[in-house]
């Protein structure tokens, strides 16, 4: 296969690792998604050493070490600021935990220490000389554009149940397919995902919503139903839509879940996932579009180990949306301001982001917040202790009723927010609040 080794600099630091360890009478090579990456000429990231080195000699070469992972034959090398894991050439036992090896065993070829990796891509080793070494046709599968794993899909994924998720996420992070065996081996194996923890899983998910082909990422994880088969239950609303797209959702449209508007036309589909610049939204659309609400959006999140903040500005997203149903065209403008004082102008704007990736017309919604003077009680030109002044009433919780009601007020535009107007505005309220409780 065809390749350009450009001059990269953490590539070049991985070389110069390489290169010292054969001077001290070892063989080494840069190994794994490094090598693929160069060879899809996409950034790289991580610089992964593979060595007939023993960890001990390792540690005995470099000054600036981390003994990240002995059992395992991994040493951590710093070098000018940049971190470069380096392992000694292995073979793997069984894996009880589904997750590492019980034990390892040193080998001295690198083509028994490829032989453990998940995908052919994976299993490809880069030398000194400028070789590649590549024992299962990593380089053809990437002119192929698949999908294939080294040896039995079912041993792979039986190894370390994870690799299903790993398998999806390359797939739609390179737009390559899904060899047929690979496919059936996540099928017959699905139910291994429930051995995997939540946070392996959610961090997948997460990267995959995040990366590139975030549609055709969603289309395998519900085609497959792998996400029914996580170690926590999810909500039923998310399994039931997801189920329902494995059984029907072949045309990859969401009709049938609630669009994001109520013109099915404009409906939400996963084809506008990319169109979105960053994961939160698409999450947001993803779990507009399959009838989410915000309640079970924290709660899917919460599975998921995702943060707060974060599972908060979704939730507030699918929130707004699901509460705009309550109002017709007529009441709509009310509805959008009423909505975006509860949840904030930045959320209102991310529902309009979602709508506009979905080819809505959002024209008189942005007009609505352009004209909102204030959208919170701290934008008001009035503080709740010149309210207990002004109207001399001691403080308490009706400040904050009061406030509300003004900031409502001067929002719709029905009144300026400007001190006067809204001193005599909460006047007249605090009036009609007293006759109310007669």
């Amino acid at each position: 296969m065809e390749h350009e080794l450009e001059n990269d600099k953490r590539w070049t630091e991985g070389l110069d690792i390489v290169h010292r360890l054969e001077h001290n009478g070892h063989r080494a090579y840069l190994v794994g998604g490094c090598v693929r990456d160069k060879l899809l000429g996409r950034p790289l990231h991580d610089i992964d050493i593979a060595t007939s080195a023993k960890p001990e000699e390792v540690l005995g070469l470099f000054s600036r070490t981390l003994p990240t992972g002995l059992k395992h034959g991994t040493v951590t090398v710093m070098e000018e600021g940049s971190s470069f894991e380096v392992t000694t050439f292995r073979q793997e036992g069984d894996y009880t935990d589904a997750r590492r090896p019980d034990e390892v065993s040193f080998v001295l070829d690198v083509k028994e220490d490829l032989a453990r990796r998940d995908f052919t891509f994976n299993a490809m080793a880069f030398g000194s000389d400028g070789k590649i070494v590549d024992p299962f046709g990593g380089q053809d599968a990437l002119r192929a554009g698949v999908v294939q794993c080294v040896g039995q899909p079912s041993e792979r994924f039986g190894e370390d149940a994870l690799r299903m998720l790993r398998a999806i996420r390359f797939a739609a992070e390179f737009g390559f397919d899904i060899l047929p065996d690979v496919w059936e081996g996540i099928i017959s194996n699905r139910g291994k995902l429930a051995q995997v923890a939540m946070e392996r899983v959610s961090a997948e998910w997460d990267k995959m919503m995040a990366g590139g082909g975030p549609e055709q990422a969603c289309h395998y994880l519900f085609k497959s139903g792998l996400l029914v088969n996580v170690k926590e239950s999810l909500p039923e609303s998310f399994r039931g839509a997801a189920e329902r797209y494995r059984l029907n959702g072949s045309d990859w449209h969401w009709e049938e879940w609630g669009a994001l508007d109520s013109d099915e036309s404009s409906s939400g589909n996963l084809l506008y996932l990319p169109l979105l610049p960053d994961a939160d939204l698409r999450w947001a659309a993803l779990l507009i579009g399959m009838g989410v609400n915000g309640s079970d959006t924290l709660k899917l999140f919460r599975s998921l180990r995702i943060s707060g903040k974060r599972a908060e500005r979704i939730a507030a997203i699918a929130d707004f949306h699901e509460s705009l149903s309550a109002y017709d065209e007529s009441t709509m403008r009310h509805g959008w301001i009423k909505n975006t004082i509860a949840h904030s102008r930045s959320i209102a704007e991310d529902l309009l982001s979602i709508r506009e990736a979905c080819g809505e017309t959002v024209f008189a919604e942005r007009e609505w917040l352009t004209e909102m003077s204030v959208s919170s009680v701290a934008e008001l030109d009035v503080k709740g202790d010149e309210l207990s002044r002004y109207l001399g009433v001691a403080p308490g919780p009706w400040i904050s009723v009061l406030l509300q009601r003004l900031l409502e007020e001067a929002a719709s535009g029905r009144i300026p927010n400007d001190k006067g107007s809204l001193l005599s505005e909460a006047k007249s309220a605090m009036r009609n609040m007293t006759e109310e409780r007669k």
